[in-house]
């Protein structure tokens, strides 16, 4: 590798970034030492900062790699940020994926508050290829083959992707730029290095060019998984756990073709941060589909897909808690559901934006709740329980926490499922409900 191809590659791969502030993760390591250095290339035009995460373990030697890069730092005129990963980390089983996850949460957290466009880490070409292996081994889908993306939505980048380990190194040593060697790497132990040390090498006997030939895998698959996802994006078929009416039919579902149907699996739980869907959980899921049995699948996190009234729906591992308050005039209040929100609003009518609106009484004094077992409210000629009307108008894990909005035990409107019929003048005061993405209570 060259430097000019190196700047002839991020032009073309990242042209949005020249001229940005950048943070380089900077473990210490060959690679992540070259690429602080080839992102200084002045034609590039970037305002580096450098970040170290210290994982807490490899005691003595983790310290001098955090020295190291300090000094390298110094040497470059590039700030530099040491992170630490907390130490309870070291202690849990799979350490190494929860080190990954919170090292990139670090990441990404600093360069939002430093005000930088991105996160360069270092990955290369034979990450690419050994992780391909370490999958198999493990036997991931078509999803975990797909190699490592060049950027994510997330903003973190990857500009070494096309260029091996060997070359990566030669560039250093010809160049007099020292690294440093990190002995975990070397631990047999690690399924990686085991494929990075052993196995591959092997295999390359058999296969003189299997490096290359996982690296093209990798990005055939990761086409395919492109278009499942703007397939997907298209259709729009997602589940949202907080809404009432935030479920999907399972026919539209079911009738997807099989391999967006198991993607569409996998891309929902990942939309509530449910990192993984196994073999088995997906079984499950379709014959649920199929035959409805069983009515809910149990997916990571505790998190529960479920069949209810010829919908999907995904229940939240704990059902969210009712808010208990007075409704003062002018005063947003959070409910316990995310993003949705109650206030007391005065003269005027209610925005459109507005999800739900009600007239209340002249002179009442409301509180907002949840629904008791013993409420009930008049329907049809008769009395009707609360809770049953909740039960035919939410998915059961938004009907505790829904608002119920009150004078003393006297029930005068649910937003969406019933209201007072003693109620109709105008009023001035309007109670609004409504729902946000990122909740704002300005007034």
């Amino acid at each position: 590798m060259n430097p000019a191809a190196f700047v002839e590659h991020f032009r073309a791969s990242f042209p949005g970034l020249l001229g940005q502030r950048v943070l380089v993760a900077l473990s210490g390591g060959p690679d992540s030492v070259a690429l602080l250095h080839l992102l200084r290339e002045p034609v590039l035009g970037l305002r580096l900062e450098a970040a170290h995460v210290h994982h807490g373990a490899r005691g003595p030697e983790a310290d001098e790699d955090a020295a190291f890069c300090a000094r390298l730092c110094r040497g470059l005129d590039v700030p530099c940020h040491l992170a630490r990963l907390p130490a309870s980390l070291s202690l849990a089983p799979g350490r190494e994926a929860a080190w990954r996850e919170a090292r990139y949460r670090l990441l990404r957290e600093l360069a939002r508050e430093r005000g930088l466009a991105a996160v360069a880490t270092a990955h290369h070409r034979d990450d690419v290829a050994e992780g391909v292996v370490v999958q198999l081994l493990r036997g991931g889908g078509p999803r975990a083959l797909a190699g490592i993306a060049a950027a994510t939505a997330e903003g973190v980048i990857r500009p070494l992707l096309p260029w091996p380990r060997a070359a990566i190194e030669g560039w250093l040593l010809a160049g007099g730029i020292a690294w440093r060697e990190d002995s975990s790497n070397r631990d047999p132990s690690h399924l990686r290095n085991l494929v990075r040390h052993r196995l591959l090498p092997q295999l390359e006997g058999a296969s003189p060019g299997l490096r290359g030939h996982l690296v093209q895998l990798a990005a055939a698959l990761a086409r395919d998984e492109r278009w499942c996802a703007d397939e997907l994006a298209a259709r729009g078929l997602w589940i949202d756990p907080w809404e009432p009416e935030g479920g999907v039919a399972a026919a539209a579902v079911s009738g997807l073709e099989p391999p967006l149907r198991q993607r569409w699996l996998h891309a929902q739980a990942a939309r509530v941060g449910i990192r993984r869907v196994s073999r088995r959980q997906s079984e499950l899921f379709e014959a649920l589909l199929s035959g409805g049995e069983p009515r809910a699948v149990a997916l990571g996190g505790r998190w529960r897909l479920r069949l209810a009234r010829a919908a999907l729906w995904l229940e939240p591992p704990r059902p969210p808690a009712a808010l208990e308050a007075a409704l003062e005039e002018g005063r947003c209040l959070d409910l316990g559901l995310p993003g949705w929100q109650i206030r007391l609003a005065g003269a005027g009518d209610p925005p459109p934006e507005l999800r739900y609106s009600w007239r209340a009484p002249e002179g009442a004094r409301l509180q907002v709740r949840g629904a008791l077992p013993g409420d009930r409210v008049p329907a049809r000629g008769g009395w009707r329980p609360a809770r049953a009307m909740l039960a035919s108008a939410l998915p059961r894990h938004l009907r505790n926490a829904w608002p119920v909005c009150c004078e003393n035990d006297r029930i005068l409107w649910i937003p969406g499922v019933w209201r007072s019929p003693d109620n109709t003048a105008r009023t001035r005061h309007v109670v609004e409900v409504t729902r946000r993405e990122r909740p704002s209570c300005a007034v």
